[in-house]
């Protein structure tokens, strides 16, 4: 009884509600938000900057220049340049070119973050408009039930009590009716915004075998891939990168230079000068190296408390999901069946004048209740679905 009103009403819908418009799938919904989100973009600038600072590694400072009277009779120019030890221009570059893949993942984490936060409105609109088609549903069986009751109050077939339970049960779905309209346009503005569309969107409806299509990620060495981890492991490779860097600071530097401090006949091999600098204050540079060491013990620990975060939040991912498995496989192959029978049997009694109407609502309100808490658990069990993917950074 139930699917044979059930179904054309929500054919009707989707017609309606389509405006002639194809629904968008949910990875066309995750691309279009990808392209348009203004922190992708931020992020992608950060990446480009720090691939713009990588030639500035080799940071060489300004050669000086003087006009000297080494001897007293005459003036002649100098210039002088220093450089740091090769090594550490190396070590610079190659400190910045880690810098430039933390500014990439840094960049998936934001991915991440869309493509959850998309996902989740896409999965709460299709559970919206198939809320509403099932308070569609109801809301028609309840008015028709709230008319009669009226007119046969009037005709003095039924009491007051009986009359104003059916009217005030028609009023609480209808009133839930109207608020899952309100809430599909809400979460139409939202999407539309986070896409970009110039259009409303309409979306495929919400998917009732979730338990046979869903390969969920349970492995908890998956974390690997989780961006916010990566982020973090990145911040160790960096910090190692840094304490060799602070360590090839305190080799000594080198000079060179042109001077004459002979005569103007001095031949030009003797103008030359060549020097090096001497690390002589070597407690500042041993100070460095132990703040870069202390750094890598701090982003180290950082790795292990997030480890230990993702793990807790994994394991109530895990636990949530187990549940709302159990639930869907109960109303599946129990809740739903014994709804539909007591719709029927209930209809069937109140035809034969074997029930009244607060007997005849107060059954066929509960068998509209499993009905609803089984939508409710298909939403449940894909938000549970989506956080396990997040997590393992699998979206």
């Amino acid at each position: 009884m139930f699917k044979r009103i059930f179904i054309p009403f929500v054919s009707l819908f989707l017609v309606i509600n389509s405006n002639g418009q194809k629904p968008i799938s949910e990875a066309d919904a995750v691309n279009m938000a990808l392209k348009n989100s203004r922190n992708i973009s931020a992020a992608a600038l950060s990446v480009l900057q720090q691939k713009q600072l990588l030639k500035s590694t080799i940071n060489l400072p300004n050669p000086e220049v003087f006009i000297e009277s080494p001897t007293g009779n005459f003036y002649t120019g100098s210039i002088t340049q220093s450089i740091e030890f090769p090594t550490v221009y190396g070590k610079q570059y190659q400190l910045q070119k880690q810098k430039i893949v933390l500014a990439e993942k840094e960049k998936g984490v934001s991915e991440n973050d869309v493509k959850l936060q998309v996902k989740q409105l896409y999965l709460l609109l299709q559970y919206a408009v198939a809320l509403q088609q099932q308070l569609f549903v109801q809301d028609t069986v309840y008015q028709r039930i709230s008319t009669a009751g009226g007119r046969q109050f009037d005709a003095g077939q039924i009491d007051y009590l009986q009359k104003t339970v059916a009217e005030s049960q028609y009023g609480e779905v209808h009133n839930q009716y109207v608020q899952a309209q309100i809430s599909i346009t809400n979460l139409q503005s939202q999407l539309q915004y986070l896409t970009g569309s110039q259009e409303v969107f309409t979306v495929f409806p919400l998917d009732n075998n979730q338990l046979t299509n869903k390969v969920v990620p349970t492995d908890s060495t998956l974390f690997d891939t989780n961006p916010s981890l990566q982020i973090a492991n990145q911040n160790t490779i960096i910090s190692q990168n840094n304490i060799d860097l602070q360590k090839a600071k305190a080799l000594p530097g080198l000079a060179l230079g042109y001077f004459n401090q002979g005569e103007r006949s001095t031949p030009i091999g003797n103008r030359f000068r060549f020097g090096f600098t001497v690390p002589l204050w070597f407690g500042q540079y041993k100070s460095n190296i132990a703040a870069a060491k202390t750094e890598l013990d701090i982003n180290k620990q950082k790795v292990n408390g997030l480890q230990q975060q993702l793990s807790v939040q994994l394991l109530q991912a895990q636990n949530e999901l187990a549940v709302y498995t159990q639930s869907l496989q109960y109303y599946q192959t129990t809740g739903l069946k014994k709804a539909n029978e007591i719709i029927t049997t209930a209809k069937r009694l109140f035809d034969n004048g074997q029930n009244d109407y607060i007997g005849y609502l107060r059954n066929i309100n509960d068998a509209y209740s499993i009905q609803l808490k089984y939508l409710e658990a298909i939403k449940n069990y894909n938000l549970s679905v989506l956080s396990i993917k997040y997590l393992t950074g699998t979206l």
